[in-house]
């Protein structure tokens, strides 16, 4: 006779199994990046030039770990969206500062509500993001 279900005990060692492979993936996951770490990590975007408008500016971004000292010699990521559909996103990158203050050049293509998406990866290794969200006139 084929055996097409798992009844009884075999059942239950099996979502068990299954149970303990799920908590071993997710407590990995957790310990990858040092999340307690980055989450001291202090981010905050500004707009040199304001108010925000189609067309060049700059992004200061500056970096503070959880004492409040400024983080340099991280790798930024930025890029630059909008919800719109057929959108190009504007891509740009940084990796020096001044006292954890990174300026970077930047363009506003088109007015409307937009997101700025920053990953740095720290000098340690560790990689911390944050969204901005913000609207162009």
């Amino acid at each position: 006779m084929a055996r097409n279900t798992v009844t009884g005990r075999g059942a239950h060692y099996g979502a068990l199994r299954h149970l303990g492979v799920l908590v071993l993936c997710m407590v990995l996951v957790g310990c990858r990046g040092g999340a307690s770490v980055a989450a001291g990590v202090q981010m905050s975007l500004e707009i040199v030039n304001l108010p925000a408008t189609v067309g060049e500016t700059t992004l200061q971004i500056t970096l503070r770990d959880a004492d409040g000292a400024p983080i340099d010699n991280a790798q930024l990521d930025i890029r630059g969206d909008m919800n719109e559909a057929g959108m190009l996103p504007v891509l740009r990158d940084a990796s020096e500062s001044i006292n954890g203050v990174y300026r970077v050049p930047f363009e506003w293509t088109m007015t409307g509500d937009w997101f700025v998406i920053v990953t740095a990866t720290l000098p340690d290794g560790i990689t911390v993001e944050q969204q901005f969200d913000l609207t162009v006139n």
